[in-house]
């Protein structure tokens, strides 16, 4: 994803609920993507099937026990408490 799409995506109203989302379904063990179709958020297991025209803006993994990350394009990486 281009920082250009990364940005827009951040400016849509669902984009730090769908974060939550995915910190949520990773720290329960679910490897999880946030994407964007340039519309709407879409919070999905990374073995789901891709929304049709959506690009991914997040990866979310368990890193430890206390620990998921949030894994962006250009190797940009969050590290969040659970």
């Amino acid at each position: 994803m281009s920082r250009f799409d990364e940005r827009a995506a951040e400016q849509h109203p669902a984009y730090k609920d769908g974060l939550q989302q995915a910190i949520r379904m990773a720290a329960e063990g679910t490897e999880t993507e946030v994407c964007w179709d340039g519309t709407a958020i879409y919070v999905r297991s990374v073995y789901a099937p891709m929304v049709a025209g959506a690009t991914v803006v997040c990866i979310a993994q368990k890193w430890d026990e206390h620990t998921v990350q949030l894994r962006f394009a250009g190797a940009r990486s969050e590290w969040v408490r659970i």
